[in-house]
Formats: structure tokens, sequence, C-alpha cells
């Protein structure tokens, strides 16, 4: 491993930007030349091929045996095909809510007309599974849970593992918002009792943005089919989707004019992905994450989470007192071409965050980094 030391890197100021934000990402040169590849028509015998590839390698990641579909749209706009296409207008959901984006899944619930209940914790602290047990325990009205894996707003990664079963077991879907955590950091959908995941391309899966994968089992369709047609409207029915890839699958496998070149781009980056191999890559991210934490240490920051909350693709520091954490954003884009992001919602003037989820950050780039938060520090 690289280790961090004062001065252990120069200061060139003629390079690229350097993006370490929370997605989305850098992403590889092979990736772009496919995003400018020539535009090719969404239908017809080598689209399929290609479309099916992807999915194929979807399922991989997702770790399902479960039907997987891409969206053109961002994270979240699979995130509400997976909420408004499972429950019915009225229905009672259980949302996990810890953070920013906790915050958001109960606005797209509201959104679908669904009656809301939380179980929260606070902002830096994981969602406790036996306070999801005892909430569906009290209220068996409860047709669903949402939660979301990789809280991006503060880096913590919820017990999803954890609570997967106690949702079976009280009978409920499990809806799961992987946007930040798919392809970075471990997620068995199927071994993990998870019926419907989403989640976006500009992130770990190391693609631009513009496509948001889905993926869901029998039992998240059993729910789905229950619902009046176009109760939530009909691009983000999900059934729109099946349809479509049922009866027009061998050659036009979408209901949409599909983002060719999108897809060709997440092709290409998930086929790196297959050749480092997903445990590998989970592994390298880890490292990095290991890296940066000592590397933060020793400039002079603290991590917002313990290191045994660690997340493999996202890290929190605490700006020194007395000085807002958009000052250290400001300072390393101005000094170094180095952009991170600052906190969000309450912790927007108190932490700054750090992307290492894109396959292109290096050791290097992480050594760079403590070497400027250091000189930022003096």
């Amino acid at each position: 491993m690289i280790r961090w030391k004062e001065g252990s890197v120069s200061v060139d100021q003629n390079r690229a930007i350097r993006m370490m934000i929370p997605g989305p990402v850098e992403v590889h040169p092979d990736v772009l030349k496919a995003m400018g590849s020539p535009v090719e028509p969404h239908y017809g015998d080598a689209w399929v091929k290609k479309n099916q590839q992807v999915l194929t390698y979807l399922k991989e990641v997702f770790r399902t045996e479960g039907d997987v579909y891409l969206l053109v749209g961002s994270g979240t706009s699979a995130i509400d095909a997976a909420v408004g296409s499972c429950l019915q207008t009225g229905e009672r959901i259980l949302i996990g809510n810890n953070g920013y984006f906790g915050d958001r899944l109960v606005s797209i619930a509201q959104h679908n007309g669904l009656d809301v209940v939380e179980v929260k914790a606070e902002w830096g602290q994981e969602l406790d599974p036996q306070a999801i047990r005892k909430t569906l325990q009290k209220d068996p009205s409860i047709k669903a849970v949402a939660v979301v894996h990789g809280e991006t707003s503060t880096t913590i990664l919820n017990p999803i593992q954890d609570i997967g079963p106690i949702v079976r077991e009280n009978g409920a879907l499990f809806i799961v918002d992987a946007v930040s955590s798919l392809g970075g950091v471990p997620l068995e959908m199927d071994t993990w009792c998870i019926d419907a995941c989403a989640s976006a391309t500009q992130k770990c899966l190391g693609a631009p943005p513009g496509l948001g994968p889905i993926a869901l089992n029998e039992r998240a369709w059993k729910s789905i089919d229950r619902l009046k047609i176009g109760e939530h409207g009909w691009y983000t029915d999900l059934r729109v989707w099946r349809k479509y890839a049922q009866e027009w699958g061998d050659w036009h496998p979408s209901p949409i004019t599909m983002a060719t070149n999108n897809v060709n781009a997440l092709l290409v980056s998930l086929t790196h992905l297959k050749k480092e191999g997903i445990p590998a890559r989970m592994e390298r991210y880890r490292r990095l994450a290991i890296q940066l934490r000592e590397g933060l240490r020793q400039a002079g920051f603290t991590p917002f989470t313990a290191d045994e909350k660690l997340n493999p693709v996202l890290t929190a520091a605490y700006a020194p007192q007395g000085i807002e954490s958009g000052e250290i954003v400001q300072y390393l884009m101005k000094e170094y071409a180095i952009q991170i992001s600052g906190g969000l919602g309450i912790l927007k003037s108190t932490i700054f965050r750090i992307g290492h989820m894109s396959p292109m950050v290096t050791q290097e780039d992480i050594v760079y980094l403590c070497d400027a938060l250091q000189k930022f520090q003096k």
C-alpha cells in the first residue's frame, strides 16, 4: 500500500481535474470512447444481443436470478418505479430514514400516495433492524419496507443483510436503494431477501449518468400485478417494461427509445468489472478507504464514522473547528484541481465527502489528496 507523507506528491497545475465526488465518477477512457461511438438503433438482432449481455452482467452484480431492466433516467427514476409499481395508493410503507436520501425515499413514497411510517436513526448512525422488526410486528398493515443501502449524505452503510430476512419473516416486500453501493459494496439481492433493488450507472458501476438499473424477483411481481393499470403512471410502471421484454424482446426489448450510447458505455465498464473480478474490485476499494482514513488522520482530520463503519467507496471527515467544509472544497479545487463534495442537509457545513468509487481512483490519487489536505492545515 502506498502510504501518505507530507510533501510526497508535487503539485501539477496543468493536469486534468481529479474528480473525487460521490458521483458521477471519472470513467475509463474506453468507456468514454464507447459513449462517443456512432449512434445505433435500439432494435434489431445486434442490439438485442448487446442489450442481453448488459442485463446478464447486471444480474451478476445484483447477485440475482430475477429480472433486470435498464430505465433511461437517474437512479431516482428507478427508485420511483420500484416504489410506485409495487404498492397501491393508500397502502402503508415503512421507510428506514437516517439521512438525506432516506428523506428522499419518504418524499418519493408520499408522491406516490403511500402512507409512510418512518423508523429513524440519527444521521451518522445505522438503522436498527430490531426497531424495524418491532414496527412490523406492531403494524401488520405495512406492505413494504424501503431502505437506502449506502446513505451518501453520511457514508453510512445500512445493514440490509440483517433487515431483509426480518422483512421477509413479516410478509412485507423489501425495496432497496443501492444507487451508491451496487458494484462497489457487497450486495446479495437474493440471499438477503431483497425483492426490488434500484441503482444508477454513474457511481460504482463506472459509467456515465443516464441509466437506472432495477432488479425484481417474483415476490415483487406478485405485488405489482395487484395494482390497477396506470395508477402511478406509464413510464415507471414496471409491467410496461416486462411486456416489451417478453413480447418484443427478440427485436425491440424496451418500451422506449433506449439511450444506446449509454448502454454501450455501460457494457464496457461492466466488461472491465468482470475482467478485474467483482470481489477484487470491492477489495481494491476497501484498501483505498483504509489508506484514505490513515491519510486523513495524519493530515489532522477526523473521519466522520468509526473504522468499523467504513464505507469502501465513500469517506467523510469533519472540517476543523471554526472552518466550514465548503472552504476545504473550494481550496482543493482552486489549488490542486481536486473536486470533492461538502456535506448535505444538517451536515452541509460540518463535513466534507470524498468519493473513491470510480474504477479510475488510485493509491496515488489518495496520496495526492492527503498531501493537499495537509497543506490546507498549515
